[in-house]
């Protein structure tokens, strides 16, 4: 059992990392990704996993909508690009001073759909955001290239369109020129683009979204990717699995590692296959992307 994708550094699952490791591993549990977002969170991502070099390994990386976070959300709204411009110099120089502890580029990507929620951010504005998330993931790409690092992708679209999704398989095409790899973490995209997502040879990963009423839509995604491209993750603390999000007695709901045990049994029903033999071969994947 693998956990692909999640934020170790966040909180509540910061504070509660030695029981949170004891119970994933109890469970049966044999490697976790953690991902940095920012400049900020490099350090303290990097400390949680030297704690647990057997279990825990790293994904270092720029999240897309830190650029309007760090911005425009804190009334910083001139000189976007140079500002942005140099986080990134920050990144790459932070990056490179600890690439070998690191076993993936991530989280990066696009998002289209985070800044549309904010009505007090200009279509101008928007607009440039786009322009400094491209030249950030081109930049994240070039690194996975020039280290031979997998890539984790966030790619996440306006309700409706497809313009982040077709942007993000574009510029791995120009930039990863068929030599990058990774995985498509939390994929709610169009499913029409799965076909060229695998062509490119990228896995899909999967979490708590497939236990939920709601997430139909990621039900079938799933029903369209091979076993051999598949990927189990929690996106912690986000996205707890539907038996906790259910359960009155929880106070704090979160996701964490060991959910993932719930997310492999609703997904072997899924692709009408026993748990046993989708945890093999799922963990396979993990080891063939990360290892």
């Amino acid at each position: 059992m693998h956990d692909s994708h999640i934020h170790l550094n966040l909180e509540p699952l910061n504070r509660n990392i030695p029981e949170i490791i004891d119970t994933f591993v109890s469970n049966g549990g044999k490697h976790i990704l953690t991902q940095s977002t920012d400049n900020v969170d490099i350090q303290e991502t990097l400390d949680i996993a030297a704690k647990y070099p057997d279990i825990i390994d790293v994904a270092l990386g720029l999240h897309p909508t830190i650029f309007e976070e760090t911005t425009i959300l804190k009334g910083r709204n001139k000189n976007l690009y140079e500002f942005c411009n140099r986080y990134i110099n920050e990144f790459e120089s932070q990056f490179e001073k600890n690439v070998r502890k690191v076993k993936a580029v991530g989280e990066t990507g696009l998002d289209y759909f985070q800044f549309n929620l904010n009505q007090s951010i200009l279509r101008a504005q928007q607009e440039e955001l786009q322009e400094i998330q491209k030249l950030s993931f081109r930049r994240q790409i070039a690194l996975a290239r020039k280290y031979n690092l997998p890539l984790s992708i966030h790619a996440r679209d306006i309700q409706g369109r497809k313009d982040t999704v077709r942007d993000v398989l574009r510029i791995l095409v120009e930039e990863g020129k068929g030599e990058v790899r990774g995985s498509f973490h939390s994929y709610t995209g169009d499913i029409s683009f799965i076909e060229d997502i695998l062509a490119l040879g990228f896995y899909v990963g999967f979490n708590a979204i497939i236990t939920y009423p709601s997430g139909e839509n990621v039900r079938e995604i799933l029903k369209q990717v091979p076993l051999d491209r598949i990927l189990f993750e929690t996106d912690g603390p986000l996205l707890p699995p539907q038996s906790v999000r259910k359960d009155k007695k929880i106070k704090e709901k979160f996701g964490q590692p060991a959910d993932v045990r719930e997310i492999i049994e609703v997904a072997a029903e899924i692709k009408g296959v026993s748990m046993e033999k989708l945890e093999s071969i799922t963990d396979e994947n993990y080891k063939t992307l990360f290892l």
